[in-house]
């Protein structure tokens, strides 16, 4: 993709730093099923050999491009779950060992609020005409509390942290985007290695 992660000490806050071009492959996936509204898209390096990748560690603190305040909680949930998908695809975390790759992640938020229609329960009225009286259903405009999460992962190879493959997912939730972040990055990470598909 192009760019290279740099040492802190010789970029600004989001100086990202284009090593050279190379050529992209894009996808754009729509998620499966029926009411899921997390929309995925997927840039990577088609030159690069992931199927040549193993092992995987966390790009250091202090390394990373700030992104928008996460909470501790968000912050934990969010790693757990990046932790668990890449396992589940065969990767194991390097520890004191040089990793094949590096991954991080940014988080952006925007609070929204939607007008829609709400409708209550039914509700039974007895009538002296009617056996079993009769049902009045009644609705009234509201306006609701949404949150807009844009997720990015990243991931660098490990030499020269160079920006291989990022997958960006984006999903509007009702009240908290913490209610479905967990999913959103299972949804992400089905694109990655590149070739694999989800399942195999």
């Amino acid at each position: 993709m192009g760019s290279r992660i740099q040492d802190p000490g010789h970029r600004g806050e989001a100086d990202v730093e284009r090593k050279r071009a190379r050529g992209l492959a894009l996808a754009v996936l729509a998620a499966a099923g029926l009411g899921c509204a997390t929309t995925v898209r997927v840039d990577f390096d088609p030159h690069e050999d992931f199927a040549s990748y193993r092992t995987w560690a966390w790009l250091p603190r202090g390394w990373e491009v700030p992104a928008s305040d996460v909470d501790p909680e968000l912050d934990a949930l969010l790693r757990g779950a990046i932790e668990r998908e890449l396992a589940a695809r065969g990767f194991s975390q390097a520890g004191e060992l040089t990793p094949d790759f590096l991954v991080t992640y940014h988080l952006r938020i925007q609070h929204q609020l939607v007008r829609g229609i709400e409708t209550p329960a039914m509700q039974t009225l007895s009538s002296p005409h009617r056996d079993g009286g009769y049902e009045v259903v009644a609705s009234r405009p509201s306006v609701l509390p949404y949150e807009l999460g844009t997720l990015v992962l990243d991931v660098a190879e490990a030499r020269e942290r160079q920006l291989v493959w990022r997958g960006i997912g984006t999903r509007r939730v009702r009240t908290s985007f913490k209610r479905r972040a967990e999913a959103v990055v299972t949804e992400i990470f089905e694109a990655f290695p590149p070739g694999r598909g989800s399942g195999s």
